[in-house]
Protein backbone atom coordinates (compact mmCIF):
# COMPACT_ATOMS: atom_id res chain seq x y z
CA UNK A 1 0.00 0.00 0.00
CA UNK A 2 1.37 3.47 -0.88
CA UNK A 3 2.79 5.49 1.99
CA UNK A 4 0.90 8.30 3.63
CA UNK A 5 3.31 10.87 2.17
CA UNK A 6 3.01 9.46 -1.33
CA UNK A 7 -0.79 9.52 -1.20
CA UNK A 8 -0.75 13.06 0.19
CA UNK A 9 1.65 14.16 -2.55
CA UNK A 10 -0.58 12.68 -5.24
CA UNK A 11 -3.62 14.47 -3.87
CA UNK A 12 -1.66 17.68 -3.34
CA UNK A 13 -0.65 17.80 -6.99
CA UNK A 14 -4.23 17.13 -8.04
CA UNK A 15 -5.53 19.74 -5.59
CA UNK A 16 -3.00 22.27 -6.87
CA UNK A 17 -4.30 21.74 -10.39
CA UNK A 18 -7.97 21.84 -9.42
CA UNK A 19 -7.56 24.83 -7.09
CA UNK A 20 -5.64 26.71 -9.79
CA UNK A 21 -8.49 26.09 -12.20
CA UNK A 22 -11.01 26.93 -9.48
CA UNK A 23 -9.21 30.19 -8.81
CA UNK A 24 -9.23 30.93 -12.55
CA UNK A 25 -12.96 30.20 -12.58
CA UNK A 26 -13.48 32.63 -9.70
CA UNK A 27 -11.60 35.32 -11.62
CA UNK A 28 -13.62 34.65 -14.75
CA UNK A 29 -16.85 34.70 -12.75
CA UNK A 30 -15.92 37.94 -10.97
CA UNK A 31 -15.11 39.68 -14.24
CA UNK A 32 -17.85 38.25 -16.48
CA UNK A 33 -20.72 37.76 -14.05
CA UNK A 34 -20.30 40.88 -11.92
CA UNK A 35 -20.44 41.18 -8.15
CA UNK A 36 -24.24 41.17 -7.99
CA UNK A 37 -24.62 37.90 -9.95
CA UNK A 38 -21.86 36.38 -7.80
CA UNK A 39 -23.78 37.49 -4.74
CA UNK A 40 -26.91 35.73 -6.00
CA UNK A 41 -24.88 32.60 -6.78
CA UNK A 42 -23.29 32.59 -3.31
CA UNK A 43 -26.66 33.21 -1.70
CA UNK A 44 -28.17 30.24 -3.54
CA UNK A 45 -25.15 28.05 -2.80
CA UNK A 46 -25.97 28.15 0.92
CA UNK A 47 -29.27 26.39 0.21
CA UNK A 48 -27.69 24.13 -2.40
CA UNK A 49 -25.03 22.92 0.05
CA UNK A 50 -27.72 22.18 2.61
CA UNK A 51 -29.37 19.81 0.11
CA UNK A 52 -26.11 18.13 -0.93
CA UNK A 53 -24.65 17.72 2.57
CA UNK A 54 -26.52 14.51 3.57
CA UNK A 55 -24.89 12.54 0.73
CA UNK A 56 -21.42 14.12 0.70
CA UNK A 57 -20.49 15.10 4.25
CA UNK A 58 -20.14 11.96 6.34
CA UNK A 59 -20.42 9.05 3.92
CA UNK A 60 -16.98 9.26 2.25
CA UNK A 61 -15.09 9.17 5.53
CA UNK A 62 -17.44 6.51 6.95
CA UNK A 63 -16.80 4.30 3.92
CA UNK A 64 -13.07 4.98 4.13
CA UNK A 65 -13.02 4.06 7.81
CA UNK A 66 -15.16 0.93 7.43
CA UNK A 67 -13.42 -0.39 4.31
CA UNK A 68 -9.94 0.22 5.79
CA UNK A 69 -10.56 -2.02 8.79
CA UNK A 70 -8.96 -5.46 8.93
CA UNK A 71 -10.95 -8.32 7.38
CA UNK A 72 -13.46 -5.86 5.89
CA UNK A 73 -15.36 -6.86 2.73
CA UNK A 74 -14.58 -3.71 0.80
CA UNK A 75 -16.84 -4.61 -2.15
CA UNK A 76 -19.79 -5.03 0.18
CA UNK A 77 -18.99 -1.66 1.78
CA UNK A 78 -18.94 0.00 -1.65
CA UNK A 79 -22.26 -1.57 -2.61
CA UNK A 80 -23.82 -0.44 0.66
CA UNK A 81 -22.51 3.11 0.20
CA UNK A 82 -23.96 3.40 -3.31
CA UNK A 83 -27.26 2.02 -2.04
CA UNK A 84 -27.42 4.59 0.76
CA UNK A 85 -26.78 7.48 -1.65
CA UNK A 86 -29.49 6.31 -4.05
CA UNK A 87 -32.03 5.96 -1.24
CA UNK A 88 -31.24 9.40 0.17
CA UNK A 89 -31.29 11.01 -3.29
CA UNK A 90 -34.71 9.53 -4.02
CA UNK A 91 -36.01 11.67 -1.16
CA UNK A 92 -33.79 14.75 -1.45
CA UNK A 93 -34.13 15.49 -5.18
CA UNK A 94 -37.97 15.73 -5.23
CA UNK A 95 -37.83 17.71 -1.98
CA UNK A 96 -35.47 20.31 -3.49
CA UNK A 97 -37.60 20.67 -6.63
CA UNK A 98 -40.84 21.05 -4.69
CA UNK A 99 -39.42 23.36 -2.02
CA UNK A 100 -37.19 25.48 -4.29
CA UNK A 101 -39.64 28.44 -4.48
CA UNK A 102 -39.94 28.47 -0.70
CA UNK A 103 -36.17 28.25 -0.33
CA UNK A 104 -35.65 31.19 -2.68
CA UNK A 105 -38.26 33.18 -0.78
CA UNK A 106 -36.61 32.40 2.57
CA UNK A 107 -33.26 33.52 1.15
CA UNK A 108 -34.91 36.85 0.38
CA UNK A 109 -34.10 36.85 -3.35
CA UNK A 110 -36.24 34.97 -5.90
CA UNK A 111 -33.39 35.29 -8.41
CA UNK A 112 -31.77 32.34 -6.64
CA UNK A 113 -34.52 29.98 -7.88
CA UNK A 114 -32.80 28.84 -11.14
CA UNK A 115 -29.55 28.08 -9.30
CA UNK A 116 -31.37 26.05 -6.64
CA UNK A 117 -33.22 24.03 -9.28
CA UNK A 118 -29.95 23.33 -11.09
CA UNK A 119 -28.59 21.72 -7.92
CA UNK A 120 -31.14 18.87 -7.86
CA UNK A 121 -29.32 16.42 -10.20
CA UNK A 122 -26.03 17.19 -8.46
CA UNK A 123 -27.30 15.55 -5.27
CA UNK A 124 -27.17 12.07 -6.79
CA UNK A 125 -24.06 12.68 -8.92
CA UNK A 126 -21.93 14.18 -6.16
CA UNK A 127 -23.12 11.59 -3.66
CA UNK A 128 -22.10 8.69 -5.89
CA UNK A 129 -18.72 10.28 -6.62
CA UNK A 130 -18.15 10.88 -2.90
CA UNK A 131 -18.79 7.19 -2.16
CA UNK A 132 -16.33 6.07 -4.81
CA UNK A 133 -13.70 8.52 -3.52
CA UNK A 134 -13.99 7.27 0.05
CA UNK A 135 -13.71 3.67 -1.12
CA UNK A 136 -10.58 4.28 -3.21
CA UNK A 137 -8.91 6.14 -0.31
CA UNK A 138 -9.54 3.11 1.88
CA UNK A 139 -7.74 0.96 -0.70
CA UNK A 140 -4.73 3.27 -0.51
CA UNK A 141 -5.34 4.39 -4.11
CA UNK A 142 -5.36 8.19 -4.23
CA UNK A 143 -4.64 8.36 -7.96
CA UNK A 144 -8.16 7.66 -9.20
CA UNK A 145 -9.88 10.26 -6.97
CA UNK A 146 -7.10 12.72 -7.86
CA UNK A 147 -7.55 12.12 -11.57
CA UNK A 148 -11.31 12.47 -11.26
CA UNK A 149 -10.99 15.79 -9.43
CA UNK A 150 -8.75 17.11 -12.20
CA UNK A 151 -11.17 16.01 -14.92
CA UNK A 152 -14.15 17.43 -13.03
CA UNK A 153 -12.60 20.84 -12.61
CA UNK A 154 -11.38 20.96 -16.21
CA UNK A 155 -14.83 20.19 -17.61
CA UNK A 156 -16.43 22.62 -15.20
CA UNK A 157 -14.25 25.61 -15.99
CA UNK A 158 -14.32 25.08 -19.77
CA UNK A 159 -18.08 24.69 -19.89
CA UNK A 160 -18.64 27.59 -17.46
CA UNK A 161 -16.51 29.88 -19.63
CA UNK A 162 -18.38 28.79 -22.78
CA UNK A 163 -21.78 29.34 -21.16
CA UNK A 164 -20.85 32.72 -19.67
CA UNK A 165 -19.52 33.93 -23.01
CA UNK A 166 -22.41 32.53 -25.03
CA UNK A 167 -25.12 33.92 -22.76
CA UNK A 168 -23.43 37.22 -21.84
CA UNK A 169 -25.87 40.01 -21.12
CA UNK A 170 -28.57 37.75 -19.69
CA UNK A 171 -30.46 38.37 -16.48
CA UNK A 172 -28.71 38.16 -13.13
CA UNK A 173 -30.75 35.07 -12.18
CA UNK A 174 -29.79 33.12 -15.32
CA UNK A 175 -26.15 34.22 -15.21
CA UNK A 176 -25.84 33.06 -11.59
CA UNK A 177 -27.20 29.60 -12.53
CA UNK A 178 -24.79 28.91 -15.42
CA UNK A 179 -21.94 27.47 -13.27
CA UNK A 180 -24.49 25.01 -11.87
CA UNK A 181 -25.20 23.69 -15.37
CA UNK A 182 -21.47 23.18 -15.90
CA UNK A 183 -21.23 21.34 -12.56
CA UNK A 184 -23.90 18.84 -13.60
CA UNK A 185 -22.04 18.02 -16.82
CA UNK A 186 -18.77 17.63 -14.93
CA UNK A 187 -20.46 15.39 -12.35
CA UNK A 188 -21.72 13.05 -15.08
CA UNK A 189 -18.23 12.72 -16.57
CA UNK A 190 -16.60 12.01 -13.19
CA UNK A 191 -19.25 9.47 -12.22
CA UNK A 192 -18.59 7.60 -15.47
CA UNK A 193 -14.83 7.62 -14.76
CA UNK A 194 -15.30 6.29 -11.24
CA UNK A 195 -17.65 3.57 -12.41
CA UNK A 196 -15.22 2.46 -15.12
CA UNK A 197 -12.34 2.28 -12.59
CA UNK A 198 -14.20 0.52 -9.79
CA UNK A 199 -14.70 -3.26 -9.49
CA UNK A 200 -17.74 -4.81 -11.16
CA UNK A 201 -20.22 -5.50 -8.40
CA UNK A 202 -22.56 -8.45 -8.88
CA UNK A 203 -26.25 -7.63 -8.94
CA UNK A 204 -27.46 -8.31 -5.44
CA UNK A 205 -29.04 -6.46 -2.58
CA UNK A 206 -26.84 -4.31 -0.39
CA UNK A 207 -26.10 -5.64 3.08
CA UNK A 208 -28.61 -3.87 5.31
CA UNK A 209 -26.37 -4.15 8.36
CA UNK A 210 -23.51 -2.47 6.48
CA UNK A 211 -25.86 0.26 5.29
CA UNK A 212 -26.91 0.90 8.87
CA UNK A 213 -23.28 0.91 10.02
CA UNK A 214 -22.41 3.48 7.35
CA UNK A 215 -25.31 5.70 8.36
CA UNK A 216 -24.34 5.38 12.01
CA UNK A 217 -20.69 6.26 11.31
CA UNK A 218 -21.66 9.10 8.97
CA UNK A 219 -24.32 10.58 11.25
CA UNK A 220 -22.10 12.72 13.54
CA UNK A 221 -20.10 14.23 10.66
CA UNK A 222 -23.25 14.75 8.60
CA UNK A 223 -25.01 16.38 11.55
CA UNK A 224 -22.01 18.62 12.15
CA UNK A 225 -21.86 19.66 8.51
CA UNK A 226 -25.64 20.18 8.37
CA UNK A 227 -25.39 22.52 11.33
CA UNK A 228 -22.58 24.44 9.68
CA UNK A 229 -24.40 24.57 6.36
CA UNK A 230 -27.70 25.55 7.93
CA UNK A 231 -25.97 28.32 9.85
CA UNK A 232 -24.26 29.40 6.64
CA UNK A 233 -27.66 29.53 4.93
CA UNK A 234 -29.09 31.54 7.81
CA UNK A 235 -26.03 33.78 7.74
CA UNK A 236 -26.57 34.28 4.01
CA UNK A 237 -30.01 35.63 4.85
CA UNK A 238 -28.94 37.68 7.87
CA UNK A 239 -25.80 39.29 6.41
CA UNK A 240 -27.42 41.13 3.46
CA UNK A 241 -30.21 42.30 5.78
CA UNK A 242 -27.66 43.60 8.28
CA UNK A 243 -25.75 45.35 5.51
CA UNK A 244 -28.94 47.03 4.35
CA UNK A 245 -29.58 48.15 7.93
CA UNK A 246 -26.12 49.73 7.91
CA UNK A 247 -27.25 52.06 5.09
CA UNK A 248 -26.40 50.08 1.93
CA UNK A 249 -28.86 49.55 -0.91
CA UNK A 250 -30.11 46.03 -1.67
CA UNK A 251 -27.86 45.78 -4.76
CA UNK A 252 -24.80 47.02 -2.84
CA UNK A 253 -25.49 44.60 0.03
CA UNK A 254 -25.72 41.66 -2.41
CA UNK A 255 -22.49 42.77 -4.10
CA UNK A 256 -20.67 42.97 -0.75
CA UNK A 257 -21.94 39.50 0.16
CA UNK A 258 -20.57 38.28 -3.17
CA UNK A 259 -17.19 39.86 -2.41
CA UNK A 260 -16.99 38.01 0.91
CA UNK A 261 -18.27 34.64 -0.24
CA UNK A 262 -17.03 34.64 -3.82
CA UNK A 263 -13.66 36.37 -3.48
CA UNK A 264 -12.30 36.50 0.08
CA UNK A 265 -13.40 33.12 1.45
CA UNK A 266 -12.01 31.03 -1.45
CA UNK A 267 -8.63 32.70 -0.90
CA UNK A 268 -8.73 31.73 2.79
CA UNK A 269 -9.28 28.15 1.65
CA UNK A 270 -6.19 28.07 -0.56
CA UNK A 271 -4.14 26.05 1.99
CA UNK A 272 -6.68 23.30 1.33
CA UNK A 273 -4.65 22.50 -1.78
CA UNK A 274 -2.33 20.63 0.60
CA UNK A 275 -4.33 20.25 3.82
CA UNK A 276 -7.32 18.81 1.97
CA UNK A 277 -5.08 16.04 0.67
CA UNK A 278 -3.66 15.47 4.15
CA UNK A 279 -7.17 15.34 5.61
CA UNK A 280 -8.38 12.70 3.16
CA UNK A 281 -5.45 10.33 3.67
CA UNK A 282 -5.32 10.99 7.42
CA UNK A 283 -8.71 9.39 8.14
CA UNK A 284 -7.89 5.83 6.99
CA UNK A 285 -4.27 6.13 8.19
CA UNK A 286 -5.31 7.11 11.72
CA UNK A 287 -8.02 4.46 11.70
CA UNK A 288 -5.49 1.74 10.80
CA UNK A 289 -3.09 2.87 13.57
CA UNK A 290 -5.59 2.79 16.43
CA UNK A 291 -3.98 -0.42 17.64
CA UNK A 292 -0.46 1.10 17.67
CA UNK A 293 -0.68 3.90 20.22
CA UNK A 294 2.81 5.37 19.96
CA UNK A 295 2.85 5.33 16.17
CA UNK A 296 -0.58 6.96 16.16
CA UNK A 297 0.69 9.74 18.40
CA UNK A 298 3.70 10.43 16.16
CA UNK A 299 1.53 10.48 13.03
CA UNK A 300 -0.94 12.94 14.55
CA UNK A 301 1.84 15.29 15.62
CA UNK A 302 3.37 15.17 12.15
CA UNK A 303 0.03 15.97 10.51
CA UNK A 304 -0.66 18.91 12.82
CA UNK A 305 2.84 20.34 12.32
CA UNK A 306 2.42 20.13 8.56
CA UNK A 307 -0.98 21.87 8.71
CA UNK A 308 0.41 24.65 10.92
CA UNK A 309 3.36 25.33 8.65
CA UNK A 310 1.19 25.43 5.53
CA UNK A 311 -1.40 27.67 7.17
CA UNK A 312 1.12 30.19 8.53
CA UNK A 313 2.78 30.50 5.13
CA UNK A 314 -0.57 31.08 3.41
CA UNK A 315 -1.64 33.70 5.97
CA UNK A 316 1.56 35.71 5.53
CA UNK A 317 1.38 35.57 1.73
CA UNK A 318 -2.27 36.65 1.66
CA UNK A 319 -1.56 39.56 3.99
CA UNK A 320 1.42 40.79 1.96
CA UNK A 321 -0.21 40.28 -1.44
CA UNK A 322 -3.63 41.69 -0.55
CA UNK A 323 -3.21 44.87 -2.62
CA UNK A 324 -2.00 42.97 -5.69
CA UNK A 325 -4.81 40.41 -5.43
CA UNK A 326 -7.53 43.01 -5.01
CA UNK A 327 -6.44 45.47 -7.72
CA UNK A 328 -4.72 43.31 -10.33
CA UNK A 329 -6.65 40.06 -10.12
CA UNK A 330 -10.15 41.02 -9.01
CA UNK A 331 -10.17 44.75 -9.87
CA UNK A 332 -11.90 45.32 -6.53
CA UNK A 333 -9.92 47.76 -4.36
CA UNK A 334 -12.27 47.26 -1.38
CA UNK A 335 -11.15 43.64 -1.17
CA UNK A 336 -7.61 44.45 0.13
CA UNK A 337 -8.46 45.49 3.73
CA UNK A 338 -10.88 42.57 3.97
CA UNK A 339 -8.11 40.13 2.99
CA UNK A 340 -5.69 41.60 5.52
CA UNK A 341 -8.26 41.31 8.28
CA UNK A 342 -9.17 37.73 7.37
CA UNK A 343 -5.63 36.44 6.69
CA UNK A 344 -5.38 34.59 10.05
CA UNK A 345 -8.35 32.51 8.92
CA UNK A 346 -6.12 30.78 6.34
CA UNK A 347 -4.05 29.30 9.18
CA UNK A 348 -7.09 28.37 11.25
CA UNK A 349 -8.94 26.73 8.35
CA UNK A 350 -5.83 24.72 7.40
CA UNK A 351 -5.38 23.34 10.92
CA UNK A 352 -9.10 22.72 11.32
CA UNK A 353 -9.24 20.72 8.10
CA UNK A 354 -6.50 18.33 9.17
CA UNK A 355 -7.98 18.09 12.66
CA UNK A 356 -11.23 16.98 11.08
CA UNK A 357 -9.51 14.12 9.26
CA UNK A 358 -7.94 12.86 12.48
CA UNK A 359 -11.12 13.29 14.51
CA UNK A 360 -13.01 11.23 11.94
CA UNK A 361 -10.32 8.55 11.93
CA UNK A 362 -10.57 8.26 15.72
CA UNK A 363 -14.37 8.27 15.73
CA UNK A 364 -14.62 11.46 17.81
CA UNK A 365 -17.16 13.23 15.60
CA UNK A 366 -19.89 13.23 18.23
CA UNK A 367 -17.67 15.10 20.69
CA UNK A 368 -16.72 17.63 18.00
CA UNK A 369 -20.38 18.25 17.14
CA UNK A 370 -20.91 20.37 20.27
CA UNK A 371 -18.21 22.79 19.18
CA UNK A 372 -19.70 23.00 15.69
CA UNK A 373 -23.12 23.95 17.01
CA UNK A 374 -21.77 26.44 19.55
CA UNK A 375 -19.35 28.19 17.18
CA UNK A 376 -21.90 28.35 14.35
CA UNK A 377 -24.35 30.08 16.69
CA UNK A 378 -21.56 32.40 17.88
CA UNK A 379 -20.75 33.36 14.29
CA UNK A 380 -24.36 34.24 13.61
CA UNK A 381 -24.65 36.33 16.77
CA UNK A 382 -21.43 38.24 16.04
CA UNK A 383 -22.50 38.89 12.45
CA UNK A 384 -25.91 40.17 13.54
CA UNK A 385 -24.30 42.42 16.18
CA UNK A 386 -21.43 43.89 14.14
CA UNK A 387 -22.55 44.15 10.51
CA UNK A 388 -25.35 46.73 10.98
CA UNK A 389 -22.78 49.20 12.37
CA UNK A 390 -21.97 51.60 9.48
CA UNK A 391 -18.25 51.80 10.30
CA UNK A 392 -17.87 48.02 10.41
CA UNK A 393 -20.33 46.47 7.94
CA UNK A 394 -18.71 43.58 6.05
CA UNK A 395 -15.71 43.56 8.39
CA UNK A 396 -18.06 42.30 11.10
CA UNK A 397 -18.62 39.08 9.16
CA UNK A 398 -14.83 38.72 8.71
CA UNK A 399 -14.22 39.18 12.43
CA UNK A 400 -16.93 36.62 13.21
CA UNK A 401 -15.31 34.09 10.85
CA UNK A 402 -11.87 34.44 12.44
CA UNK A 403 -13.13 34.25 16.03
CA UNK A 404 -15.33 31.21 15.47
CA UNK A 405 -12.57 29.40 13.54
CA UNK A 406 -10.18 30.01 16.45
CA UNK A 407 -12.64 28.65 19.01
CA UNK A 408 -13.27 25.57 16.87
CA UNK A 409 -9.55 24.85 16.43
CA UNK A 410 -8.93 25.12 20.18
CA UNK A 411 -11.85 22.80 20.93
CA UNK A 412 -10.74 20.21 18.37
CA UNK A 413 -7.18 20.32 19.63
CA UNK A 414 -8.36 19.66 23.16
CA UNK A 415 -10.16 16.53 21.92
CA UNK A 416 -7.08 15.32 20.05
CA UNK A 417 -4.76 16.09 22.97
CA UNK A 418 -6.92 14.01 25.27
CA UNK A 419 -6.94 11.16 22.72
CA UNK A 420 -3.13 11.30 22.32
CA UNK A 421 -2.53 11.44 26.07
CA UNK A 422 -4.66 8.37 26.67
CA UNK A 423 -3.24 6.41 23.71
CA UNK A 424 0.40 6.14 24.80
Amino acid sequence: MPSLKRQALTLTLANAYTRALGFALRLISARWMGAEAMGVMELASSAVMLAITPVTAGLPTAISRLAAQKNADSHAVLRAGLHVVKRLSAFLIPAVVLLSPAMAWLLGDMRTLPTILMSAPSILLLGLCAVYSGWFYAQGDARIPARSECVEQTVRIVLSAVLLLSLAGGSVAITAALPGVAEIAAGIVVWMLFRASSPRLPRQRADSSLSRSLLRLAAPTTASRLVQTAMRALNAVVLPVCLRHSGLSAAAATAQFGMLGGMAMPLMMLPGIVTGAICMVATPAVSRQEGNACQLRRTMRMLLAAAGGIGITASILLFLASDFISTRLYSEAALAPLLRLMSPAALLFAVQQVQFGMITGLGLQRKALTATIATSALSLVLTAALCPIPRIRLYGAAIASVITALVRVVWNQALLHRAMRSSC
